[in-house]
């Protein structure tokens, strides 16, 4: 009985991590239209508007290594996936940084 259990949870857990990281490639793409759009337009926003996007695009996909880390089989998956976790909410801090600093410059 347990087993089935645990099956359907690292099947959920697997389609969990898919749309997480679908979401985020969609919002990333979706983003870098927009701005690109803003840039041809000469919109002062377009690197605003990059930087907010990458940041909820890195949300979601911080997301998805959390739920990574839940199936891990063994530690040296667990570091890698932390590894990828800092780095991507580094990355995510950054950004959401700079466009605070931005958005008080202007």
């Amino acid at each position: 009985m347990f087993v089935i259990l645990e099956d359907i949870f690292r099947i959920a857990v697997q389609y969990g991590i898919l749309l997480f990281e679908t979401i985020g490639v969609v919002i990333l793409l979706v983003t870098a239209v927009k701005a690109l759009i803003c840039l041809t337009r000469s919109h002062s926003a377009s690197k605003l508007e990059m930087a907010e996007g990458i940041t909820t695009a890195l949300s979601f996909l911080l997301g998805s290594e959390v739920l990574k880390t839940i199936v891990a089989p063994n530690w040296t998956e667990i570091g890698m996936t932390c590894v990828a976790l800092l780095m991507r909410a580094g990355m995510a801090v950054l950004l959401h940084w700079e466009s605070k600093h931005e958005k008080q410059h202007d």
